[in-house]
């Protein structure tokens, strides 16, 4: 999953498994998969939302959610009316897939900037004041497409589970086949240093063995 988004989307891998592991501890708390909570990273991180700020920024707006959902809270609201759905339909959505809903509100935030509706007056509203947490949701739904997109390719990703895989193999293929072009090259040299050097090798190994054999012949104290 890491190699596919990385491959696809404009971040690394280091970048992406960097931010998951911030983001983690509160995607697990709401039932994310591994392979949502890495989709959320490459998302994040595409935009230019870098893991020691956006891992923390991001838990923190998981976490609000969170707690909107389960106590009903005035937050609920404003979550539910981001995303374009009823409190009820909300809370139903972010208990049966938290990434899903995630997604939801920060789409609704995109669609309230293309219809010119202040998206800091509606996150003020809602009591989200802190600058890095708000700027990390403004650059979320400025580019709400990455993060459907992002999802998409890692569930896809971790499910066929063949990304690794296929990359590793491309590679065996291109260092077998410059081994194999290697060795041919390195038999053809031989072949042609052989081809010119065969008749003068004949002649000193005929030299040799003339030689070795007269030695032979030899008294024992001339030998020595």
């Amino acid at each position: 999953t890491v190699v596919d988004l990385g491959n696809n989307f404009g971040t690394t891998e280091s970048e992406i498994v960097n931010m998951g592991l911030l983001i983690a501890g509160a995607g697990h708390q709401v039932g994310m998969t591994e392979a949502q909570i890495l989709s959320l990273s490459t998302a994040l991180s595409s935009v230019g939302i870098k893991a020691e700020r956006g891992g923390s920024s991001i838990s923190k707006l998981i976490n609000r959610m969170a707690l909107a959902v389960e106590t009903g809270n005035k937050n609920l609201k404003y979550f539910a009316k981001g995303a374009g759905m009823s409190a009820k339909d909300f809370q139903k959505a972010f208990k049966e897939d938290a990434a899903g809903a995630l997604v939801a509100f920060i789409q609704g935030l995109a669609d309230m900037q293309k219809k010119g509706v202040s998206v800091i007056k509606f996150l003020e509203d809602m009591g989200i004041k802190e600058v890095r947490l708000r700027d990390t949701i403004l650059r979320a739904a400025g580019a709400s497409d990455v993060f459907t997109d992002a999802l998409e390719t890692g569930n896809r990703a971790w499910e066929e589970n063949t990304a690794l895989v296929d990359e590793a193999n491309e590679r065996y293929k291109t260092a077998e086949s410059q081994l194999k072009m290697m060795k041919n090259r390195i038999m053809d040299v031989g072949i042609e240093i052989g081809g010119t050097l065969a008749p003068s090798i004949i002649s000193a190994v005929e030299a040799v063995a003339k030689l070795v054999e007269g030695f032979g012949k030899l008294p024992d104290f001339v030998q020595s």
